[in-house]
């Protein structure tokens, strides 16, 4: 079941090896059965039951941060108990926000209905009222407006906690979840794809399911029955960690960013053209920090450890591009370290024809944990910000502005 799901998925999640699973740059959950598979992001290898405790709270406190995954402080608080999974995390966040809701009461909406009444009422529809009221002629069969709570978005939630139900080995969120569903009102039922959320116009009133229904959806929408009839369901919340790791770097730059500066991610710009056709190929740095409208930096992650001291041939000749296209006098390689250092590990570089000095690159290090080594470091970006300061300095000394 786990092959057939990756391979639908192009083969893009893992592959085989002759001792097991070989994880690619995927990070997060997948519940195949009763089968819990959790991959974490890591710098090196996870040894220690503890360091893999410590990965989890680390992914979950990036995934939050990136507002990929959104606990607020009050929320955090109201979770009952330590996950013990990235799944479990975020079912017992769904949990709690039905709960809010019921709490708050669910949101009712204007519908048409088409049933037999006893009382006239909306319009008739006579053939259906031939049909099923030839005998009681006191009974009228029409379409009228009804205001209640059985609309599309109250019937996700209750798709999902009853997904949630049949998913969590918690006994104590099943007991949240079997109370919730006593308090739901009867709903249709409906069949939810990806076109189902498409139809959600949220308002005012409605505001408040955001978060639930974005959980939901990733539940639902990830979540594949066994076709066969058994029970080798899979549920697979998955994130590509290179994507996790530039948003985390663009946030904490944003964040601490210096005057007269201005952060951008994933600009782009056109570096091939097609002379039959009007097809053509574009380049994206990561980030991309413009000083005073007249300097740019590139900064480019890559969340692994490089095999050699020194970066990939690929790399080097990307960020060469990314100088070149946006008139950068310095590109950054960031990685990850494999321990807390006060100091930035960085290895300077330049790109050169011959004697003449083009344009500069140099490699960074810097690792997602704090001091401690136990938890994310929120003020990575303050000091990132401090060192592209100083190598703009640097810079400016070797490339004066005119």
């Amino acid at each position: 079941m786990l092959g057939w799901y990756n391979e639908n998925h192009g083969g893009r999640y893992f592959s085989l090896t002759p001792n097991g699973v070989r994880f690619h740059q995927f990070v997060g959950v997948i519940q195949v059965g009763e089968l819990l598979i959790e991959i974490l992001p890591k710098v090196g290898k996870l040894a220690k039951e503890s360091e893999k405790t410590v990965w989890r709270d680390v992914l979950l406190e990036m995934l939050s941060e990136c507002h990929w995954m959104h606990i607020h402080s009050n929320e955090k608080a109201a979770l009952r108990h330590r996950p013990n999974s990235i799944l479990e995390a975020y079912l017992e966040l769904f949990v709690y926000e039905c709960e809010q809701l019921i709490r708050a009461g669910l949101v009712k909406k204007y519908r048409f209905q088409e049933k037999n009444c006893k009382a006239l009422k909306g319009k008739l529809i006579f053939s259906k009222n031939i049909q099923h009221n030839l005998v009681h002629q006191e009974n009228f069969y029409t379409r009228h407006q009804v205001f209640d709570q059985d609309h599309l978005i109250n019937q996700i939630l209750l798709k999902a906690l009853q997904l949630v139900n049949s998913i969590s080995s918690a006994p104590i969120l099943r007991d949240r979840v079997q109370s919730l569903l006593l308090n739901f009102p009867e709903l249709s039922d409906l069949k939810v794809t990806k076109a189902t959320f498409d139809r959600i116009n949220l308002n005012r009133k409605t505001d408040s399911y955001r978060e639930a229904l974005e959980i939901a959806a990733m539940l639902l929408l990830n979540y594949r029955p066994d076709i066969s009839g058994g029970s080798n369901n899979v549920l697979a919340i998955l994130f590509d960690m290179n994507d996790l790791w530039e948003e985390y770097i663009f946030r904490q730059l944003a964040k601490y960013r210096k005057d007269a500066w201005t952060v951008r991610p994933q600009s782009q710009k056109r570096f091939w053209h097609s002379d039959n056709d009007r097809s053509f190929k574009l380049i994206k740095p990561d980030i991309v920090v413009q000083i005073d409208e007249k300097y740019s930096i590139i900064v480019d992650t890559k969340w692994k450890l490089p095999e050699s001291s020194n970066p990939a041939d690929s790399d080097l000749k990307q960020m060469f591009v990314y100088n070149e296209f946006w008139n950068s006098k310095t590109a950054l390689l960031l990685y990850p370290a494999a321990a807390y250092s006060k100091q930035i590990e960085f290895k300077s570089g330049s790109f050169k024809k011959g004697e003449d000095l083009l344009h500069l690159c140099g490699m960074i290090k810097i690792s997602v944990l704090d001091e401690s080594n136990e938890k994310l470091d929120r003020d990575l970006g303050k000091r990132l910000s401090n060192f592209i300061e100083e190598e703009f300095k640097r810079c400016l000394k070797l490339f004066p502005i005119n």
